[in-house]
């Protein structure tokens, strides 16, 4: 895969989404995730869509990704680990995501951020580049 600079857009396609605790998988969920940093000197800013492109609602959710720094702030998800894999889940507020719903979260981390996230999962299942 390649790298994508830091700053663009990356938009990847989710092959199902499950609920938190062994919810059922559906064959026919999915969702694109869309991440854009903005770093500063020190650190970074970035903005996160995840939408629901799926045929069934995101019964609550965990969001992950590699970084290269530290979160100190995340908005609209609970931070769980801010270092090497940050894992976030749902503030139960936007646990559900409808079909064709999205959500909107965002985070501010410190320390030397290489290339964008490699990769995302939402409740285990790795996203996959969109084609």
């Amino acid at each position: 895969m390649s790298r994508i600079g830091r700053g663009l857009a990356v938009v990847v396609a989710l092959a199902g989404v499950a609920g938190p605790a062994g919810a059922a998988r559906a064959d026919a969920a999915g969702c694109a995730v869309r991440y854009k940093a903005s770093p500063y000197t020190g650190g970074l800013t970035a903005e996160i869509t995840v939408k629901n492109t799926g045929g069934v609602t995101i019964k609550g959710w965990t969001f992950r990704f590699p970084l290269e720094a530290t979160v100190v702030e995340f908005w609209n998800a609970e931070l769980i680990t801010p270092t090497t894999v940050v894992t976030t889940r749902d503030k139960g507020w936007n646990a559900d995501v409808p079909v064709g719903g999205s959500i909107s979260l965002g985070f501010r981390a410190v320390g030397v951020a290489g290339a964008d996230p490699a990769w995302f999962t939402v409740n285990d299942l790795v996203c996959t580049p969109a084609t």
